[in-house]
């Protein structure tokens, strides 16, 4: 059916009419009053409003029995949230704005056409759309938990125009495989694309800024990312669980890497830390298991509480001159470590710090004056096999300075 509309007439030129299930095609302009008779017709499957225009005026009452007013080219909040059997939608090509909770939960939604003059698409507007198999977003702004629980989305593409990516946009969308973030967007919001479990790879161009805490957490497919050199830090729990993920470069901008980065990244044993970072933050690299060799740059001053615990692949680590204090459980279960340089600025060693290295056979503490030590750091160390190396003229002080008594082999080099 094929319906021209003056606004808030629809009603009647339907004449009560409301067992529509095939193609509804309005042109015209449409109002409130229009939405109400929209949202009235039970049975409607496929609503085509590329000619239509939306004016102000009239109102209808939307899903929480709320009364909505209409603003001119905006699809207004929750304009058919809830609506089970709509499977295809096109969005008039003057509209601006889809509105808050526009098409929630329409979950027999397969398709919509987002026109070039979109610019927002507000928070939530097709959240739980669990039919929705493809998408194309041409420009603009992405709201909060736009496409979020979209399960069955395997199409996505994320225009050249686009400019921001709002938080959870599209959390749980574990059908997307693919994922390619334009030029224009500058920032990627807190859990924009968490639960993604089918995305393979990733790449996000040089425009991005700024990506939020636990972006990517639990992409379980991800094998491949590329990341700008736009960005300074890697934020909390950015990459976490993601577990089939076996290596990545880390841009030369990064400066630094925020807690549980890469925690439980079980596939990850290849990392590059660029050379102008400065911090690792606590628990990043936490069950690593295949982690191995890593090198870290003589830029960085602080690692973090338990920043590789459980890294049992590691086998060697040099620590910077610039870190003062190896913190509580950094290296706790890294059971393949064997040798390990200690630089001369560290003051401090923590409580766990190399418990259960138990492969530990050389220390090469480069500092003149040895270290406190917390008891317990290097319980499961065999420290009458494990060779202390310190620097020339200071074995006496080592020899008689808690935590280090009790090496067997005391070595100046």
């Amino acid at each position: 059916m094929k319906i021209n509309v003056t606004a808030g007439n629809l009603g009647t030129l339907l004449n009560t009419q409301t067992n529509i299930n095939t193609l509804f095609t309005i042109t015209g302009k449409i109002n409130g009053d229009d939405i109400a008779t929209i949202r009235s017709i039970t049975n409607l499957s496929t609503l085509n409003l590329t000619d239509a225009s939306i004016v102000e005026g009239g109102r209808f009452c939307n899903k929480q029995k709320e009364y909505t007013s209409i603003t001119k080219d905006e699809i207004p909040d929750y304009m058919l949230s809830g609506f089970e059997t709509i499977s295809s939608v096109s969005i008039p090509n003057t509209v601006k704005s889809i509105g808050k909770k526009a098409f929630s939960d329409c979950t027999g939604l397969i398709e919509i056409t987002i026109p070039k003059s979109v610019t927002s698409i507000e928070n939530s507007a097709f959240e739980s759309c669990t039919g929705l198999a493809s998408v194309t977003i041409p420009n603009g702004s992405i709201g909060r938990s736009a496409f979020s629980n979209c399960s069955g989305l395997t199409t996505l593409t994320i225009g050249k125009d686009v400019t921001n990516i709002g938080e959870t946009a599209f959390l749980g969308c574990s059908g997307v495989a693919s994922l390619s973030i334009p030029d224009k967007v500058t920032i990627i919001g807190d859990q924009a694309f968490k639960d993604c479990a089918g995305i393979v790879s990733i790449h996000i161009s040089n425009g991005v800024t700024s990506i939020g805490d636990q972006t990517f957490r639990n992409c379980a497919a991800l094998t491949s990312v590329t990341l700008p050199n736009s960005i300074t830090s890697i934020g909390d729990q950015t990459f976490r669980g993601c577990t089939a993920l076996p290596a990545i470069i880390l841009p030369d901008s990064i400066l630094s890497i925020c807690e549980n980065a890469f925690m439980d990244c079980s596939e990850l044993a290849s990392v590059y830390l660029p050379s102008n970072l400065t911090s690792i933050e606590g628990w990043a690299f936490y069950d690593c298991p295949k982690l191995t060799d890593i090198i870290i740059p003589s830029s960085v001053i602080f690692i973090g509480e338990a920043t590789f615990f459980g890294c049992s692949s590691l086998s060697f680590v040099t620590l910077p001159s610039g870190i003062t204090s190896i913190e509580d459980n950094t290296f706790h279960g890294c059971t393949a470590l064997n040798a390990v340089i200690l630089p001369d600025s560290l003051n401090s060693i923590g409580y766990h710090a190399f418990k259960d290295c138990s492969a530990l056979t050389e220390i090469h503490c480069k500092a003149l004056v040895p270290p406190s030590v917390t008891p317990g750091a290097f319980n499961g160390v065999d420290k009458k096999r494990c060779k202390l190396y310190t620097p020339k003229g200071v074995h006496e002080a080592y020899c008689h300075a808690a935590g280090w008594t009790d090496f067997s082999a005391v070595i100046e080099e």
